[in-house]
């Protein structure tokens, strides 16, 4: 009886014992666990706390560069020319290449206004525009105290035998010259009418030149203040 009694007992103590070997590993076991756990989290915070700078980081570095572009674009819209004033900027340039010095220009847009003040000449003229069959009287007229003086050439009308006539042809082109003292000339080609302008000292001269009676062409215009 007393064998059977040790004998339970050793049962009981190698089940208690095992038991609390099970327990005891089973508690190691899950701390290990929540040890991984908790490290993975603290991992995972420091990245995502990480990730949050980057963020940030960014945000920055783009609001930046928004305000760069937002700067270009203004910058490129103050500075550069539009297609109206590279067409000026490129005449004056061409002016400049021609020998008018920058200081002129810069004068005459200085002085320039949107409104012409502009008079007529006193009268319509008539001149003989010269062909290759006839150059002679009346082939010149004049204008601002003779300052500018004006002759015009074209082609000889052709008859229907096919003869050249001694006057020119109004549908064919004609060049008008308009000369000043000295020499210096200017010119304007095409079939009449034809418009061209001369300027002297502080007034522009504005001509229309249209085809008169035979042989002839007659010239208008006005003078204007200049510039």
């Amino acid at each position: 009886m007393m064998l059977l009694l040790l004998r339970w007992l050793f049962v009981i103590a190698v089940a208690i014992a095992a038991g609390y070997y099970a327990w005891d590993f089973g508690t190691e076991l899950a701390r290990k666990d929540v040890a991984v756990l908790e490290s993975q989290l603290a991992q995972a915070n420091s990245a995502n706390a990480q990730l949050q700078t980057d963020i940030t980081g960014l945000e920055t570095a783009l609001r930046e560069e928004r305000g760069l572009v937002a700067q270009w674009r203004e910058r490129y819209e103050t500075e550069v020319p539009t297609a109206d004033d590279a067409a000026l900027l490129k005449i004056i340039q061409s002016r400049v290449g021609n020998g008018v010095s920058r200081k002129r220009l810069t004068e005459v847009i200085g002085l320039a206004q949107e409104r012409d003040i502009c008079e007529p000449l006193p009268e319509t003229r008539r001149f003989v525009v010269q062909n290759p069959v006839y150059s002679g009287a009346n082939d010149t007229v004049s204008f601002a105290d003779s300052a500018i003086v004006v002759t015009a050439i074209g082609d000889s009308e052709v008859n229907t035998g096919g003869r050249p006539e001694a006057w020119f042809d109004p549908a064919k082109p004609v060049t008008v010259y308009f000369t000043r003292p000295g020499g210096e000339t200017t010119s304007t080609v095409g079939v009449l009418p034809l418009h061209h302008a001369v300027v002297v000292g502080d007034r522009e001269y504005r001509f229309s030149i249209i085809a008169g009676n035979r042989s002839f062409a007659e010239i208008a215009g006005r003078s204007c203040v200049y510039p």
